[in-house]
């Protein structure tokens, strides 16, 4: 059973731009949201626009079109901000600390609650296995059957491994990314 507390409000405010397409990256804190958005920068050639506490955005230009990125903070106490963003967002990615077992229960519980809600039911997930290039990393198939994922119905998701750290990967994250903006 996932938990339902402040974040599980549904505020709808931000309207989304048909000019554009909005990407949401979450994750619990020290997964490597920030550093997998520094590496897509990179390969996209995404720009900072502004940054708080609560979330940094970023702009990309994907197949001549325009892509907003927000890295929301992953701390519980900046989780309830989280859907401000939803109805923004027209691709999810979900980051995981591949060798952090303890706090995929966690993981899986804050997945679930971001998934009921309305506005991110259209879509597609990827979740991010990270940390891949660490001792102790659980392989894709644990990581699916810790996270519930193979019990996903009705959704578009795909998992991806990587190590932010090193680079490894983040090629074929930007990959899908460009694939599902095209769509």
């Amino acid at each position: 059973m996932c938990f339902h507390g402040p974040v599980s409000l549904i505020k709808k405010v931000l309207p989304f731009s048909s000019q554009g397409s909005s990407l949401l990256i979450l994750g619990l804190d020290n997964a490597g949201k920030t550093t997998l958005t520094t590496r897509l920068a990179g390969i996209l050639n995404g720009a900072s626009k502004e940054s708080t506490k609560e979330a940094s955005e970023w702009t990309f230009k994907v197949n001549k079109s325009k892509l907003q990125l927000w890295d929301l903070n992953g701390e519980l106490k900046n989780r309830q901000v989280w859907p401000d963003y939803y109805q923004k967002a027209k691709v999810l990615i979900f980051v995981i600390d591949s060798k952090d077992g303890v706090r995929l229960g966690e993981a899986r519980c804050v997945l679930c609650d971001v998934l009921l809600h309305e506005e991110l039911q259209k879509a597609p997930l990827l979740i991010i296995s990270n940390k891949k290039d660490t001792i102790g990393s659980l392989p894709t198939s644990t990581v699916v059957d810790l996270m519930g994922l193979d019990r996903l119905e009705g959704r578009e998701w795909a998992i991806k491994e990587c190590s932010v750290e090193t680079g490894d990967g983040i090629q074929e994250v930007a990959d899908w990314i460009t694939g599902k903006i095209k769509k």
